[in-house]
Parts: structure tokens; C-alpha cells; sequence
């Protein structure tokens, strides 16, 4: 059941999100901030199958950047500690709706995805203006700055409440790519020193 796991964890994160989706739009009825949650879950589902699939390649290329040798296997695996971030970040606030902090973190990783694909492209040195994952992480931006701005000017959260939502996203994030590195037998602090090479 692991190697299956393991294998399918994309697809497994896919079919679990569309349930998500399904359902959502069966009990209907929904708030502001659980549509915004709905497009999230759908960005994310092609994100991550841009990023990994069609085209692919994103996996690739922060291997070669670190400069080790990741299996197929491995690569496919590496979508698990993924795949239960973004479930955390999209389940939790259409759940706890009512509580409008807890869609922070997830409009400030839409935030981050587009600086990061932007950020990834002379990172990793792209010989064209495209890194995977690029478009739909734009998307999740524009859709974070939509957010945003419904949030601010409805004065919906306070500015110490922001602050915690962005700690809380990078927090996990940090996990998120330590857990990635341990898997493919990498010290997270060897990423960097890489980078910097």
C-alpha cells in the first residue's frame, strides 16, 4: 500500500481534491472566502501537474541545482509531504470558514508560488522566460492579490492577523522542504549552499 502511496501521489492528491470540489459544489451554499478556497484547490491541482507532468521537469531542475541524482521513484514520492501541505492549507479554511484567518496561509503560498516561479527562472537559468509551474502559479497570485483585496477593503482581519497568516505559510513551507530533502537523503542546508554556488 506505501509503494502505492508513493507511486500515485499526485494522482491520489488529485482525485482527492476533486472530491473536495465535488462535493463543495453538491452542499453549495457557500461563503466568499470557500469559493476563493475552490479556485485555490483547482490552481493548485493543475500547478501540480504542470509542475510535475505537462510539462514537467520541476523536479529536474532542482536536482540538477543541488546536484544529485533523484529516481523517478523518488520524484513521485516527493508529491506526499506536497500533496498533505496543500490539502492543510485548502481543507482547513473552507472548514473553518467562519474563521477568516485561517485562509492566510493559503493566499500568502499563492502569493509566494508566483515570486518563486519568477524568482526560479534566472535561478535555475531557463533559456526561455518559463520555469514549470510558471502559469499557474501567476494565476495564483492574481487571484491572491484579488483576495487580498476583498479582505482589506471589507476590513475583514487586522494587520497582526496577516502577520501570523504569513508566519504560519512559511513555517510550514520550511517543513515542507525539509521533509523533501530528507527524502532523497539531502541536508537542507546543503540546498543553500548550492544555490549560492
Amino acid at each position: 500500500m506505501s509503494k502505492f502511496i508513493k507511486y500515485y501521489a499526485l494522482e491520489i492528491y488529485t482525485v482527492i481534491s476533486i472530491l473536495v470540489l465535488v462535493i463543495a459544489g453538491i452542499v453549495g451554499d457557500l461563503s466568499i472566502l470557500q469559493k476563493f478556497v475552490l479556485v485555490y484547490i483547482f490552481l493548485f491541482i493543475l500547478h501540480e501537474w504542470e509542475e510535475m507532468k505537462y510539462p514537467g521537469g520541476f523536479a529536474d531542475l532542482i536536482a540538477k541545482m543541488i546536484g544529485v541524482d533523484i529516481s523517478e521513484d523518488m520524484k513521485r514520492a516527493s508529491r506526499i509531504p506536497t500533496s498533505i501541505l496543500l490539502l492543510t492549507f485548502t481543507i482547513t479554511p473552507f472548514v473553518l470558514s467562519q474563521y477568516p484567518i485561517t485562509i492566510l496561509p493559503l493566499a500568502f503560498l499563492g502569493l509566494f508560488q508566483g515570486v518563486v516561479h519568477i524568482l526560479a527562472i534566472k535561478l535555475f537559468k531557463c533559456p526561455r522566460c518559463y520555469s514549470p509551474g510558471f502559469v499557474t502559479a501567476e494565476i495564483q497570485s492574481v487571484v491572491t492579490i484579488i483576495l487580498f483585496t476583498y479582505l482589506i477593503k471589507n476590513n475583514i482581519l487586522s494587520g497582526i492577523e496577516y502577520l501570523i497568516g504569513g508566519l504560519i505559510m512559511f513555517a510550514c513551507i520550511i517543513v515542507m522542504q525539509k521533509t523533501i530533502t530528507m527524502m532523497i537523503g539531502y541536508k537542507y542546508s546543503d540546498v543553500f549552499k548550492n544555490i549560492k554556488k
